[in-house]
């Protein structure tokens, strides 16, 4: 027994150093594995295509070479408009926080005149460029610029991951039943629904999060807001984030056209055509089209939150929810791990 104790006591420990050592790789290799994952789902996401294709009993040599360049026409098209729209961001900076500054001192002199306070546009804590330069929030928008360009420095090791599985998740299940010699093994059969519970919720979540960014595009469009097609990116971006991406996404615009307008209507306006297509979209389109299956519950959204904003940063906090939901699917396909898919699920 007290051999066993031991054996117990050495297997936590192993396990422990086990833990640290994951979460040490996983954040040292961040550039490498980054890259990876997104591979990974955008892979997935595109197989639909290779499937049509393979349909059509097209040649593997003209399918993936065709897939591969509708993917870089697409990543490329989006970078491009992304890194003018934050260029042009960058360089009208001084200008916008001017311009938001003396918004806010008009705000305040109207809270004086209307209710009889004493604001001062001196203070340090609603004197915007004091904020600005104390606390660093110019390094926002070139933020996002260093995050696209290291993007990019790491395009060229996303695109081999791309291709290599691209062409190896189309034959994946000849090269199950090769390994384990049988064509008709379970193994093969749940690796195909996985796949397609992936697959399903991945297109789903997709046409929903550009559904919505072509909504707050049109939105910020009709109000003549500028940087629209930026907004829209972000509001597309940020909808993989449940609920707080949602909030994050309605902030930006709604910022612009308190700088951009005059007056306050049009600004309020904005703010209820933002918030009710995020309330519509999230609270009622997705979870009439996804069910409870794909529900997480909020402690793991949370923690996949945390966890992965502080393994990967930004790019983690984009992909945590995605990657939850595919290992929960993957867990409810074996039954010595459906006990785990249930505690990350929602009981509703």
């Amino acid at each position: 027994m007290n051999n066993e104790s031991q054996l117990n006591s050495i297997k936590n420990i192993l396990f422990v150093f086990l833990f640290v050592l994951v979460m040490y790789l996983l954040k040292e290799l961040s550039g490498i594995l980054v890259p990876l994952a997104l591979a990974i789902l955008i892979a997935l996401m595109f197989q639909p295509l290779v499937g049509f294709l393979q349909r059509f009993k097209a040649p593997k040599w003209l399918i993936f070479p065709t897939v591969t360049l509708i993917t870089l026409l697409v990543v490329f098209a989006v970078y491009s408009i992304l890194n003018e729209a934050i260029q042009s961001i960058i360089e009208n900076q001084d200008f916008l926080v001017e311009k938001l500054n003396m918004r806010i001192k008009n705000v305040v002199v109207w809270i004086n005149t209307n209710f009889g306070t004493a604001f001062s546009t001196a203070d340090k804590k609603i004197n915007l460029e004091y904020l600005i330069n104390e606390y660093g929030l110019p390094a926002t928008i070139p933020a996002l610029a260093n995050l696209l360009s290291s993007l990019s420095g790491s395009f060229v090791m996303f695109f081999l991951y791309y291709v290599v599985l691209l062409i190896g998740l189309a034959d994946y299940d000849l090269y199950i039943a090769h390994v384990k010699g049988d064509t008709d093994s379970r193994l093969i059969e749940n690796m195909s629904r996985i796949q397609g519970s992936i697959l399903s919720y991945l297109m789903i979540k997709m046409l929903i999060s550009l559904l919505t960014g072509i909504l707050v595009y049109l939105t910020c469009l009709f109000f003549d807001l500028n940087f629209a097609f930026f907004f829209g990116f972000i509001a597309f971006l940020l909808n993989f984030i449940p609920s707080i991406g949602s909030i994050i996404a309605t902030i930006p615009p709604v910022l612009m056209a308190f700088i951009q307008f005059d007056t306050f209507q049009p600004v309020i306006f904005l703010l209820l055509i933002l918030s009710s297509i995020q309330m519509v979209m999230g609270n009622l389109v997705e979870p009439i089209i996804t069910g409870d299956r794909l529900k997480l519950n909020t402690l793991t959204v949370i923690f996949g939150l945390v966890f992965w904003g502080y393994i990967w940063g930004l790019a983690g906090m984009i992909i945590s929810i995605p990657l939850l939901v595919l290992l929960k699917l993957i867990f409810e396909h074996f039954p010595d791990t459906q006990i785990f898919a249930r505690i990350m699920g929602s009981p509703e």
